[in-house]
């Protein structure tokens, strides 16, 4: 169960650090960013996060803050899925000596 979890961990890490390098790399370019193939690559790649916040927060949220959304909500699943997993007896964390 433990490797279970830590590959949730760790497509959700990086789901979340290729947010962040869009979001920095969005600032860099200057004009259009669907022009730089990177830009393209983290987008292609953000699409499963982005998608259904577009879908069902597209007219309360601007486009430009889907971004802060996704990344909340990226947050609060590992946070939630670390609580799920600990609470259930699944995770047992090592105790220091």
């Amino acid at each position: 169960m433990l490797t279970f979890y830590t590959l949730l961990q760790y497509l959700l890490a990086v789901l979340m650090w290729t947010l962040i390098g869009r979001g920095i790399l969005r600032l860099m370019i200057p004009g259009d960013p669907m022009k730089n193939p990177v830009y393209k690559l983290f987008s292609w790649a953000l699409w499963p996060v982005l998608a259904p916040l577009r879908a069902t927060l597209g007219r309360v949220v601007p486009e430009s803050h889907l971004g802060w959304y996704a990344f909340v909500l990226l947050l609060a699943l590992r946070f939630g899925l670390y609580f799920l997993f600990y609470g259930q007896g699944w995770l047992v964390l090592p105790v220091a000596a």
